[in-house]
């Protein structure tokens, strides 16, 4: 994200706060335009706009302390996977000056190595405002993120999660699951694998501490398409006891024409 923000003539002067004092001479290497420390106060002093970019709990816990350190006027957004809980839990504390976001890019990867500062480009960002939010605010934050290079979708919390849940949370889960499934019995096939393989498994690789909080934090949601995926399991295993090829096919043929669909 200050990656992005440090191309030329840029209007943005980014302030970064990071929890470990080893990071800050790699921050200061790779992004010279910046400030960073390990202060909050310091990182959000006259903040015209604030982007909290931890776990869904760490950003649920933050808004009474943001509250004490900026001013009324500064806006605040998250890039959140989870939004209903964390936009109920700001909006608690920072009113509507919070508007909640979701930027749906990323990889497995995470640290400083591994920023790009085109992560952004073209990639969807889900904002979640509410009846309760500031229209400046609504402005301010999309700006924000089309300036990254999002592509800004707006949405209620309630429904961001339930269609996260199907496209986002469910692969991950279902990821982990076909790995377990796959390697558990005899891990050295892992030697043997393909790029399909690799392809359909990659996000397992992510840090399981942030997806613990993330299934935790859309659990219902994560459940009902869990069942659905069961349901499809079930009818495609039941293909597969009855030796019914053509409908093997159809089957297949439709999961197909669905993903052609997709963008």
């Amino acid at each position: 994200m200050a990656l992005a923000l440090q191309r030329e003539n840029s209007p943005w002067r980014v302030s970064l706060w990071t929890r470990r004092e080893t990071s800050l001479p790699g921050i200061a290497q790779t992004l010279p335009g910046c400030r960073a420390t390990c202060h909050l106060g310091d990182a959000v002093e006259g903040a015209d706009l604030v982007v909290v970019c931890t776990s869904p709990r760490a950003i649920e816990e933050s808004g009474p302390v943001l509250a004490k350190l900026i001013s009324s006027s500064t806006v605040v957004t998250d890039a959140g996977s989870v939004k209903e809980r964390i936009v109920a839990s700001m909006e608690r504390t920072l009113g509507g000056r919070f508007i909640g976001a979701h930027p749906m890019a990323g990889s497995e990867q995470s640290g400083l190595a591994a920023a790009r500062a085109d992560l952004f480009e073209g990639a969807p960002c889900l904002i979640t405002p509410t009846e309760n939010s500031d229209p400046s605010a609504m402005a301010t934050v999309r700006q924000f993120w089309e300036e990254v290079g999002s592509r800004v979708s707006v949405m209620s919390p309630a429904q961001h999660d339930l269609a996260i849940a199907r496209i986002s949370h469910l692969p991950h889960a279902m990821a982990s699951l076909l790995v377990r499934a796959a390697l558990r019995d005899s891990p050295e096939t892992r030697a043997l694998a393909g790029s399909g393989f690799r392809d359909a498994t990659r996000i397992a690789l992510g840090p399981e501490s942030l997806w613990r909080e993330i299934f935790a934090g859309n659990r219902e949601n994560l459940i009902a398409a869990i069942a659905t995926f069961q349901e499809e399991m079930t009818r495609f295993k039941k293909l597969l006891m009855e030796h019914d090829e053509e409908a093997i096919e159809a089957f297949l043929r439709e999961a197909r024409l669905l993903r052609e669909g997709a963008p």
